[in-house]
């Protein structure tokens, strides 16, 4: 007897349960259908069916199906066959290849895109929505899965009948009852109305009148003194006058005050006294080269391109002269900033405008870039992304390549706006064919000069073309006139023998490549195997008489100077060596190797051998020319006389022509300058978004533009011509002024006072830092406006404040309640710059050069480093004593001191530089030859000017090396540190010595490098 009775059912109500029984699915697990086998059964008064599986089982599975069922009643059982479709269809298809990489489960949501619920579908990802109900066509989903778009799955194509299972589904609206799954991981979307609270995008509330200098400093000092108010602190008072007037002249021209200006200081500290150097400093030409040296960090201005292909750039220092001219002449910030995005593209007053202006669009160039990246249309994406970086980070304080392969994921910036500006950028060209095989080349203008000039250049082209024509005519003439001279040469008894016909004793390679050449070709040793190969011409001369042995190559470059040739008959052998870096002096043609009397039958032989060379080794053919046949020719031989008086004539007159070349290429007028500069494509036009930020997938098209968080709805430009930089220098300045504005101010602040109102200068969005003092950044942002963008204004407030004079020596109570000095109660203390530090050691040396501009690449290669030379900068010193602002900055190869002191990394845009302590600085002062040479200048020239060992030069020293004068406590240091040095009986170099020690440590102290 069964355990489980038997019951009486129709055949179709068992398939029907077997049929409930198939694919379902339970926490995203597939189900397989459980085998029942249903056979007929014979007995037509037993059960109609003898099934294996107990009918219990059965129900209590199927009874499993409903309730389990994620759908619900929704589910296979209940529900309509849409549901039934998709969940026997589609649902295990996605769960076996897509949820690995696209639901709730996985660790990265790739392409931003969630497959595991139906809102994750239609919202999409990085690349749009996966699909659009009752559209096979647009549905990206069954195009990726036909791998007509993307490769999805990428382990392989589907089977054919489960893409159209997929297109069934989506034909039939793709329900879908699936729910988004707790935790499942969503595309973020911008809140725009909570973005605009921010600080950073709200309008500047216009200054009302333009403030002179002491009514801006009050405000300044009101502004800050109030919060220190709010928190009980009491803030420093002035630094001494000294240290007040140390602090401005590095921080307004990077170097220190002489003795003579500090006396003359601390006898009269007043206000007007300020006044007047504060004045004096910002019309030096020395500020800007401080001042500009601040906008080269930000523009990540280099010499040379890094990267892959360091090549050099040998116009780029015309941009960086354009920044410290700019600063010099306090050209507005607004149009200093218009002028690097789109100077080229601005109306310009008169010639010196156009090329200010068309220099200042090196902004754009000089960054670094993948040069020999194959995949062309990727290296100008990647400059493109470059450039909108730099833009970002240098003018609005906003990270915006971060949007570039999605929506940024902190900042409302979203990947169309990115596009927007790529689009812009697109349209604008920086590179300009290659510079060799796959290796780009950047693109290089003309820049104004004068129609004189012009005139000049195009009066040497001509001359020179001339020159080159009647210089080719001659050349040709010259060929024409040798061969016949050789012919008839040949004529007269000469017997030669080529290569072809030589013996060869190793690998030697035959070439065409250089001419003349005797025969089809020539060989080459190819400056291998040296002192392995040889080739042996052997002759049997048929007479007898006095033989001239020529030995025939083309000599040039490269060539070996001392080719080893033998020549052997009866066991005597003549050897000479012949130099193959030059043509040889026969006809161009033949080098002489001697004059030898031989028999009838004579056997000669004559070797060339590599042995001993480095160079190439050239070999043709050899000749023998009977010489005493010639001699006794008589004079009716007119034909070769005639032939090789022409020759020699026709070589006279190439002769004359080359030194004519020389002279006039000696004597050319100066060349058009070029400059690294930017222009319009002559088509331009909107950019697809690159989904991904892949070149290779574009999605929509989106028109030029800028950012939505500023301008709104009007973020797409109204372009009526070209590429659309001039409307975005325009926006930048217009629409984007408070931002840009508040993103300077707060730079300039930060120079002055040692962090900026935000610490995150180059960051002014929600992974940046809040203002500390935002009243007092848009007060001081839109007075900067109201001044005309001027930083000399702003400057002349900021140092006039109360903020910007006080001591910063430490205070009990300021520190416990602010030990970061965020309100500033105190002055900032600050370590002297790279350049800083140099330029100083070159004013103790008194051989600091002030000449300004030009170029200091000049002598380098078209790599500026490479493997076999890495730097070409240590062979030209004619720049080594100017200020370091004008030495080259060649990525990937920084100076060492440039490198230990905190130098901007050209690779990047650099708002603020680090500032580090650590011992290799004071290594590098203690042992490097430029610290002692300046303690033993100042030893020298103090001994001279007081007398040898006199305590009496410690004032100057210590006015020029700490801007004051000594203590008693100094005194009294210095001379016991002396005394134990010297013994009475001390000898003058013994004395020197002792001096210097002590002077170089001194320029190793603390007190020396850092800013009070």
């Amino acid at each position: 007897m069964d355990e489980f009775p038997r019951f009486r059912h129709s055949p179709d109500f068992l398939q029907f349960l077997v049929a409930s029984a198939v694919d379902f699915t339970y926490k995203n697990i597939l189900i397989p259908p459980i085998p029942i086998s249903v056979a007929p059964s014979t007995n037509t008064t037993g059960p109609a069916m003898s099934m294996r599986l107990p009918l219990l089982v059965l129900l209590a599975i199927c009874l499993t199906t409903v309730c389990i069922s994620p759908a619900g009643p929704s589910s296979a059982v209940a529900a309509d066959p849409e549901t039934a479709f998709f969940e026997n269809k589609i649902r295990p298809v996605l769960i076996e290849h897509c949820y690995e990489c696209h639901s709730a489960d996985s660790p990265v949501l790739k392409g931003g895109l969630a497959v595991d619920h139906r809102e994750g579908l239609l919202a999409g990802g990085d690349s749009g929505p996966a699909l659009e109900p009752g559209n096979i066509e647009d549905s990206l989903l069954i195009s990726s899965m036909k791998y007509e778009s993307f490769e999805m799955p990428p382990a392989g194509r589907l089977p054919d009948h489960v893409i159209r299972d997929f297109e069934q589904w989506v034909s039939n609206g793709a329900v879908d009852p699936r729910e988004a799954p707790a935790g499942s991981q969503k595309r973020r979307q911008i809140d725009w109305e909570a973005a605009r609270q921010s600080w950073a995008y709200q309008p500047l509330e216009p200054a009302k009148s333009k403030q002179d200098t002491s009514a801006w400093a009050a405000e300044i000092d009101g502004k800050i003194d109030a919060r220190l108010a709010a928190v009980d602190v009491t803030p420093n008072g002035p630094a001494d006058a000294e240290k007040r007037l140390r602090r401005l002249h590095y921080d307004l021209t990077g170097l220190p005050p002489t003795p003579q200006e500090i006396l003359e200081f601390v006898d009269d500290p007043s206000p007007e006294r300020w006044h007047a150097t504060v004045e004096r400093l910002l019309a030096s030409p020395r500020f800007g080269e401080r001042w500009g040296r601040h906008w080269l960090d930000v523009a990540r201005y280099a010499d040379s391109n890094g990267g892959d292909f360091n090549a050099t750039y040998y116009n780029a220092w015309r941009y960086r002269d354009y920044v410290i001219q700019a600063m010099n002449e306090d050209k507005p910030v607004n149009e200093f900033f218009r002028e690097q995005v789109a100077g080229d593209l601005m109306e310009s007053a008169d010639q010196q405008q156009a090329h200010d202006r068309l220099v200042a669009t090196g902004f754009l160039m000089i960054g670094p870039k993948m040069l020999s990246e194959r995949d062309k249309e990727k290296l100008t994406f990647d400059v493109i992304d470059e450039q909108i970086d730099t833009f970002g980070k240098a003018f609005l304080g906003l990270s915006l390549g971060c949007a570039r392969c999605h929506d940024h994921k902190f900042d409302p910036i979203p990947t169309a706006d990115y596009y927007a500006m790529a689009g812009i950028f697109h349209g604008t060209q920086v590179l300009d064919g290659e510079s060799q095989q796959y290796v780009s080349d950047w693109l290089r203008r003309e820049l104004p000069t004068s129609e004189q000039h012009r005139a000049e250049l195009r009066e040497h082209q001509q001359q020179l073309a001339e020159l080159k024509s009647r210089k080719d005519k001659l050349s040709k003439q010259v060929k024409i006139a040798s061969e016949q001279v050789k012919r008839l040469q040949m004529n007269q008894g000469a017997i030669t023998i080529d290569n072809v016909d030589a013996k060869l004793i190793g690998d030697w390679t035959s070439s065409t490549f250089a001419s003349p050449y005797i025969g089809k070709d020539y060989i080459h040793d190819n400056k291998q195997g040296k002192g392995e190969r040889s080739v042996v011409f052997n002759a049997t001369l048929p007479e007898a008489g006095r033989y001239q042995v020529l030995f025939a190559f083309n000599g040039s470059g490269g060539r070996d100077k001392a080719v080893p040739v033998h020549v052997d008959y009866d066991g005597e052998r003549s050897s000479t060596t012949v130099d193959q870096s030059v043509p040889p002096k026969i006809y161009g043609q033949f080098a002489d190797l001697g004059t030898f009397e031989y028999p009838a039958g004579a056997e000669v032989s004559v070797t060339i051998s590599n042995t001993g060379t480095t160079g190439y080794v050239i070999v043709d053919a050899v000749q023998f020319l009977r010489v005493d046949s010639t001699e006794k020719r008589p004079e009716e031989d007119a034909e070769l006389a005639a032939a090789t008086k022409q020759l020699k004539q026709l070589k006279d007159q190439l002769k004359e022509i080359g030194k004519a070349e020389k002279k006039l290429k000696a004597d050319s007028p100066p060349p058009m300058p070029q400059a690294m500069a930017v222009q319009d494509r002559p088509t331009c036009e909107n950019c697809p978004i690159m989904i991904r930020g892949e070149h290779t997938n574009p999605g929509d098209i989106v028109p030029r533009g800028t950012l939505q968080i500023i301008s709104g709805d009007s973020a797409e430009l109204d372009i009526m011509s070209g590429s659309g930089r001039l409307e975005l220098a325009d926006w930048l300045v217009e629409d984007a002024a408070p931002l840009a504005s508040r993103v300077y101010v707060n730079r300039v602040w930060l120079h002055l006072l040692g962090q900026g109102l935000v610490r995150t200068v180059n960051d002014f969005g929600a992974q940046g830092t809040p203002p500390t003092h935002p009243e007092l950044l848009d007060a001081m942002a839109a007075q900067f406006q109201k001044q005309n963008w001027s930083t000399k204004a702003l400057i002349r407030a900021i140092v006039h404040s109360q903020v910007y004079q006080r001591s910063s020596v430490h205070q009990a109570d300021g520190f416990a309640k602010d030990p970061e000095n965020l309100l500033w109660w105190r002055g900032h203390r600050r370590p002297l710059s790279a350049e800083e530090l140099r330029d100083s050691l070159l004013v103790l040396q008194e051989q600091l050069e002030q000449k300004a501009g030009g170029s200091s690449v000049s002598h380098l290669g078209r790599l500026a480093v490479n493997n076999s030379n890495q730097s070409g900068a240590a062979k030209d010193d004619s720049y080594a004593l100017r200020r370091t602002v004008y030495l080259p900055v060649l990525r990937n190869q920084l100076d060492e001191i440039r490198m230990l002191f905190d130098f901007a990394n050209p690779e990047m845009v650099v708002g603020k530089r680090p500032a580090t302590n650590v011992p290799a600085q004071s290594l590098y002062l203690m042992n490097h030859p430029q610290t002692r040479e300046t303690a033993t200048e100042l030893v020298e020239r103090a001994f001279t000017e007081h007398g040898e060992g006199s305590f009496s030069c410690l004032p100057e020293l210590y006015l020029k090396l700490f801007g004051r004068l000594p203590s008693q406590n100094d005194d009294q240091l210095i001379q016991d540190y002396l005394n134990a040095r010297i013994n009475d009986e001390g000898n003058s170099e013994q004395v020197k010595t002792a001096w210097v020690d002590m002077v170089q440590a001194l320029l190793i102290s603390t007190e020396f490098r850092y800013v009070d």
